[in-house]
């Protein structure tokens, strides 16, 4: 029976290797042209122009795997740039071997068919990889301009529903307390309107923090959870902070994170709230009620609250910025019966990177 940590170095290893696949098809291209040129050539001055084709395109293949990897893209993406190679060196290595069978069955073979098929399938690798990355960009664009859609849809719904409701409380309170000068009916207003002002807060909050993540810095972990509790209000809550690494992130974003995710400790009745350690990341978890399994998805939707006083922003605040960091999140049951958050996939500390402040 594998444990969650082997699965997770199991996907860990596999998305490395998706990595270098465009890298290992021009490395293989690379090798195969080299040999030829070293061994299959009759004539080593008369093949050396030929061949310099195909050796020249596996090195540019090679370098745009590398590029690839230096430029970040998703193991998904890099794995879909690699087929759209193969591919492309595929048919173009068939469609070579088809002409040049052809012309041998018509009585005119062609001169070195072996190098022009092997100069085929390289131009046929390099042009697929190239609407490979195309492709990709198209559809990191396409995701993007559904997000920002989405982002609309959530805006316009806050303003026709969740924003009409206080606004309503506090015209039927304010209207009340005209006519009895009441200070109950003006208290009510205010509270109206501290709930819009934390709607509007959390609207714009729940917009940026769904940017993608361009400067990431390592930050420790305890110290930006430590920095978040101190900032929420957390009457006879207690916290145990026992994470000890440090990871690459935005820290004003990862504090959001962890401040959204106490605020909904506290607004769900939760006493405790630990923050560890996992094999690819980190977790918080609380000992409220916990959150039912067949609602573990919808409480990331904004506007979903179980709570009367909530805005249900939060928790979706927290998948944004768990998106925008490109990490796993999934709710699970704590020990203690409550909510646990673990966040999977999280880059630790580089080399090349060193800790800062929090930003707090």
């Amino acid at each position: 029976m594998f444990s969650r940590s082997d699965v997770s170095q199991v996907s860990s290893r596999a998305a490395r290797f998706r990595e270098w696949t465009v890298v290992g098809l021009g490395a293989s291209l690379l090798a195969v042209s080299l040999s030829y040129f070293l061994v299959g050539g009759e004539s080593l001055s008369g093949e050396f122009v030929r061949l310099s084709i195909p050796i020249a395109l596996s090195l540019f293949v090679v370098s745009l795997g590398v590029w690839l990897r230096s430029a970040d893209f998703p193991p998904d993406l890099v794995s879909a740039v690699f087929l759209w190679s193969l591919a492309g060196g595929v048919v173009m290595g068939l469609l070579a071997g088809w002409i040049s069978l052809l012309q041998s069955m018509e009585g005119r073979p062609l001169l070195q068919p072996a190098s022009i098929v092997l100069t085929k399938v390289t131009v046929g690798a390099l042009g697929g990889g190239l609407l490979g990355v195309y492709y990709g960009r198209l559809q990191q664009r396409t995701e993007q301009l559904a997000e920002q859609r989405n982002r609309l849809d959530e805006f316009a719904s806050i303003v026709s529903h969740d924003l009409r409701n206080p606004m309503n409380v506090a015209q039927g309170h304010l209207e009340l307390a005209r006519e009895t000068g009441e200070d109950r009916h003006f208290e009510a207003v205010e509270s109206a309107h501290a709930r819009m002002e934390r709607l509007v807060d959390e609207v714009l909050a729940l917009s940026r923090r769904g940017e993608t993540v361009d400067d990431p810095t390592s930050v420790l972990l305890a110290r930006v959870a430590a920095d978040a509790w101190a900032t929420v209000e957390t009457p006879g809550m207690d916290v145990r902070i026992e994470a000890d690494r440090t990871v690459v992130s935005d820290g004003q974003r990862l504090r959001s994170l962890f401040e959204n995710l106490f605020r909904n400790a506290v607004e769900h009745g939760g006493e405790t709230v630990v923050v560890g350690d996992l094999s690819s990341g980190f977790y918080v978890a609380d000992d409220g009620p916990g959150i039912p399994p067949e609602d573990r998805e919808r409480v990331f939707e904004g506007g979903y609250s179980t709570d009367s006083d909530g805005t249900g922003f939060g928790l979706a605040i927290v998948r944004r910025i768990a998106e925008a960091h490109e990490w796993r999140i999934r709710i699970t049951e704590s020990d203690e019966g409550g909510a646990r958050f673990e966040f999977s996939s999280v880059d630790e500390e580089s080399s090349s990177a060193r800790p800062r402040p929090s930003g707090g």
